[in-house]
C-alpha cells in the first residue's frame, strides 16, 4: 500500500510532507529490476501527489520527477493498466493545471486518459481524486461530475470516511463550475456532515469555499456569513485548499460592501499563486481585485488589473487575431477595458457575480457595447493627463500609447522620426513614465 493512500501517514502539515517527501525519494532511488522499478514509478507519483497538496514544494518536485512514466504504460490481469503508470499519469494531470506550464502534459487529456485507465480502489484512490480535481480546475465540470458520480459507490464501500468526502467535496466545486449552485450547495454541506469537525483536514477548506461562495452567489448573506464564521484548519493555508477559500471569502467581503477586507482577500489569493509558483489564472483574483479597487474609489489600481487580465486573457502571439492590425487592435483593446469595467461595476458583488468572472477568466472575452452608458468610463481619466500636454505632444502620445511605432506616428502625422521622439521623451517627462508599457496604462 503506498504511504499517501493511508489516511494515518498522510501528511496534514508542511513539514510531515517534506519528511515525507525525502522518504518517497529515498525509495524511488532504491534498488534495480521490474519490481523496484514498479516501486520507483509509486514513489514517484506519490512525490508528485504530496506536493500538490503542498504547492511551496511543488515546481522543484515536478522539476525532478519525470514526464512519461519509464517504459511506457504496463498492461496488469485483465488488460486493465498497473496502477503505476496511471498513478504517475493522474498526478501530472493536477501537477500541470496547478503549475499552469505549456511545456508539462496536457491536464484534461492527462486525467481522462488516466480515469478511463483505472477502476477506484485503495491504491488508486488518490490518483483518481487528483484526476476529478484536474478536470474541474482545467474547465471541464461535466466530465469532472461524471467520474464522480461513477466512482462514488466504490469509495463509500471502500472507506466511507476517507475518499467519499473528498470525492463528493469535488463534486461541489464541479457543480459550482458549471452554474448548477444549488447542486453544489447541496453536496458540500453533505461533506460537512459526514465528517465531524475533529476528523476535518485542510482539504476541507473546498467545501467551505463553496459553500461561502454559493451563497453569495445566491445573495443569501446569513447563511454565506455562517459559513464564513466557522473555523477553518490553521495548517490549510500552507495547502491549496487555502486559495479557493480566500477567493470565495473574498466575494462574500465584497457583496457586503467590505470593499478593503475582499481586497485583501483577492490579493492574497494572487500573492500566494506568485509565490508558490502556480498558475495565476487558477482563479478570476485580478477581475475581482478590480471590482473592490472600484469600490474604494481606487480606479488607477483598477486599470491596472483589468489591463493585466486582458494581457493574460489574450496571449501575445494571439492578439493581431483577436484585435486585428495595430490600430484596429487598439481601439479593440479600449472597447474591451471599456466593457469590463462596465461589467464590474454593474454586476460587482451581485448575484451572479462570480460566474460572469468564470467566464471572463476562461477567456470569454465580452463584445463591445458602444451605446451603453456607463457609470464611469476608463477614457474619463485621460483628460486629466492629457491637459499635461501640448496638442503636438497629445497627438503622439496617443498614437504611441495605441502601439503604433515611432515610424508609423511619424508617417501618419507627417514628422520626422527624430520630432516623434523628442514629443515622447517629453510626454515621459511630464507624465512620469518610464516608458511605452506606463504610457499605455495612463492614456490606454
Amino acid at each position: 500500500m503506498n504511504l499517501v493512500e493511508r489516511p494515518e501517514t498522510a501528511p496534514e502539515l508542511l513539514w510531515q510532507a517534506k519528511d515525507l517527501l525525502a522518504v518517497l525519494e529515498r525509495r524511488r532511488d532504491a534498488g534495480g529490476g521490474a519490481r523496484d522499478d514498479q516501486r520507483h514509478l509509486d514513489a514517484a507519483a506519490d512525490r508528485l501527489l504530496v506536493a500538490c497538496e503542498f504547492p511551496s514544494l511543488l515546481r522543484a518536485v515536478a522539476a525532478d520527477a519525470e514526464r512519461v512514466p519509464p517504459g511506457g504504460p504496463a498492461a496488469g490481469a485483465g488488460g486493465e493498466e498497473d496502477s503505476g503508470p496511471v498513478r504517475h499519469r493522474a498526478a501530472w494531470a493536477l501537477a500541470s493545471r496547478l503549475l499552469g506550464d505549456p511545456g508539462l502534459p496536457d491536464p484534461a487529456d492527462g486525467a481522462a486518459s488516466a480515469l478511463s485507465a483505472c477502476a477506484f480502489r485503495e491504491d488508486t484512490a488518490s490518483a483518481v481524486l487528483a484526476a476529478v480535481t484536474a478536470l474541474v480546475h482545467s474547465n471541464r465540470p461535466e466530465a469532472a461530475i461524471s467520474w464522480c458520480d461513477a466512482v462514488l459507490p466504490d469509495a463509500v464501500r471502500l472507506a466511507a470516511d476517507t475518499w467519499a468526502p473528498r470525492l463528493l467535496a469535488a463534486r461541489a466545486e464541479a457543480s459550482l463550475h458549471r452554474g448548477d449552485v444549488l447542486v453544489g450547495l447541496a453536496r458540500a454541506e453533505a461533506v460537512l456532515d459526514m465528517v465531524p469537525p475533529q476528523r476535518r483536514g485542510a482539504w476541507i477548506g473546498g467545501p467551505l469555499a463553496c459553500l461561502v461562495a454559493g451563497y453569495t452567489d445566491l445573495a443569501e448573506p446569513g447563511a454565506a456569513k455562517e459559513w464564513v464564521r466557522r473555523p477553518v484548519p490553521a495548517p490549510m493555508y500552507e495547502t491549496r485548499h487555502c486559495l479557493g477559500y480566500l477567493y470565495a471569502r473574498g466575494h462574500f467581503h465584497l457583496a457586503a460592501g467590505e470593499h478593503r477586507s475582499a481586497l485583501a482577500d483577492f490579493m492574497s489569493c494572487g500573492r500566494l499563486l506568485a509565490s508558490w509558483g502556480l498558475d495565476p489564472d487558477l482563479y478570476a483574483w485580478r477581475l475581482a481585485a478590480a471590482a473592490a479597487y472600484l469600490g474604494v474609489g481606487d480606479h488607477d489600481n483598477a486599470l491596472t488589473m483589468v489591463d493585466s487580465q486582458l494581457d493574460r486573457a489574450v496571449p501575445a502571439g494571439d492578439r493581431s487575431r483577436v484585435f486585428g492590425r495595430a490600430t484596429a487592435r487598439g481601439r479593440r483593446r479600449q472597447e474591451l477595458r471599456e466593457e469590463l469595467f462596465a461589467t464590474l461595476q454593474d454586476t460587482s458583488g451581485r448575484p451572479g457575480f462570480l460566474s460572469s468572472l468564470r467566464a471572463l477568466q476562461w477567456g470569454e472575452l465580452p463584445g463591445a457595447a458602444p451605446h451603453r452608458v456607463a457609470r464611469y468610463k476608463v477614457t474619463d481619466r485621460y483628460a486629466g493627463f492629457l491637459d499635461q500636454l501640448s496638442p503636438s505632444e497629445q497627438r503622439v502620445a496617443l498614437l504611441a500609447a495605441q502601439g503604433e511605432t515611432n515610424q508609423r506616428i511619424a508617417r501618419s502625422l507627417s514628422i520626422t522620426v527624430s520630432t516623434v521622439e523628442q514629443h515622447l521623451t517629453r510626454t515621459y517627462r511630464k507624465l512620469r513614465v518610464a516608458g511605452r508599457s506606463e504610457l499605455r496604462r495612463k492614456l490606454g
